[in-house]
């Protein structure tokens, strides 16, 4: 493939034409994450070639060996967002003594329901969706999953790392769960005078419409109150903030301090335990992980692994002080998380990855 082909396979990709395979390809390459378009010569492209990904750090527990076999370089294409630059390469040899990097797989759709009674139900991974009513729970092709002869009650919804699932509530509100999160919901809203959730970690809600019965979540740093609309919430605690996100209707947030504001359409919230900050939303990177994908914009490394870790169920540790450099683009959440790292080592980030006794993964990022 020489620098015009690459060039045209992007242009391809950029308007939605690739082939699964030509996506695949694309997907797996390299990101440089450059801002402005830029001109390559042959040379350069030959040059670049030699340099790029060499040799991924050895781990004391498990050698983990990158060979470049054949570097077809850079190219400039230009995309929605911005002008990215791009290394595409033909073929991608990673050796490990047990396990290549690889066969670190995406996260899938995995989570468990615990009853009011304490039993806990793990449904089906060849489902996506759940639904609950006074008489049981069904999947969303109807396979019924458990009779429950209750009308009341609270029930748990959690997804752990490398899980995603939805649910849809007794009132028909719709409740998309990413990973490592959880909500907890009653049965039915019928008695209650507002239909009341808790989240914690991050879900996108359509709400059934009600104006005399309110929907209110409740996470750990705020209060959000709505009659019908969609919204996302982002609560994970090891993130410090709670944003909130807005696509359609209006919003009311409480914070802790009892501060109050109303969103608007695409407007976004970010919530601490003393003040609420609105800004305008970027929808496309707030939702890309309900919609198939890992986006950064303007991330920074730690932020960046924050989405991994979940998503991969791997652990990462920091050693050393690490850049603050700052990112944008994306993989697809179906991408193994070798895509991911590839990226990672061609901007600069150093690593090496070790192997659990538990069978997963520990990434050590180092300066």
């Amino acid at each position: 493939m020489n620098t015009e082909e690459a060039k045209q396979l992007l242009i391809r990709y950029n308007a939605g034409e690739c082939t699964e395979a030509e996506k695949s390809l694309v997907e797996s390459s390299f990101l440089d994450f450059n801002e402005h378009e830029i001109d390559i010569s042959d040379g350069m492209i030959a040059e670049i070639g030699k340099q790029i990904y060499k040799e991924l750090p050895i781990s004391r527990k498990q050698a983990i060996k990158i060979n470049l076999w054949k570097g077809i370089g850079a190219v400039a294409a230009v995309t929605l967002l911005t002008v990215c630059t791009w290394g595409i390469f033909d073929k991608i040899n990673i050796e490990a003594k047990q396990q290549i990097i690889s066969d670190i797989s995406p996260g899938r759709n995995q989570a468990s329901i615990t009853l009011d009674n304490g039993k806990t139900i793990n449904l089906n991974g060849s489902k996506t969706a759940v639904i609950v009513s006074s008489k049981g729970l069904t999947y969303s092709d109807g396979t019924a999953i458990s009779n429950l002869e209750q009308r009341s009650g609270i029930q748990t919804f959690s997804t752990p790392k490398g899980g995603q699932y939805q649910i849809i509530l007794q009132d028909s509100t719709k409740v998309w769960l990413n990973a490592s999160s959880s909500l907890k919901y009653p049965i039915s809203f019928e008695n209650a005078k507002q239909r009341g959730v808790e989240l914690n970690g991050e879900a996108y809600f359509e709400v059934s419409p009600n104006k005399s019965k309110p929907f209110v979540v409740k996470s750990s740093l705020q209060t959000t109150e709505v009659l019908g609309t969609h919204f996302n919430i982002n609560d994970y605690k090891d993130d410090g903030s709670t944003v909130t996100t807005l696509l359609e209707g209006s919003v009311r947030i409480t914070n802790l301090s009892s501060k109050k504001i109303i969103l608007k359409p695409n407007q976004q919230s970010i919530t601490n335990d003393k003040a609420i900050k609105v800004q305008e939303a970027d929808i496309e990177t707030a939702l890309a992980w309900k919609n198939g994908r890992l986006e950064f914009k303007n991330a920074d490394i730690k932020s960046i692994l924050k989405q991994a870790s979940r998503w991969y169920n791997i652990e990462v540790e920091y050693r050393g002080v690490i850049s603050n450099k700052t990112f944008n683009g994306g993989i697809s959440r179906s991408s193994n998380l070798s895509v991911l790292l590839k990226i990672l080592a061609y901007s600069g980030i150093h690593f090496t990855i070790e192997r659990q006794e538990n069978s997963t993964y520990k990434l050590i990022v180092t300066p």
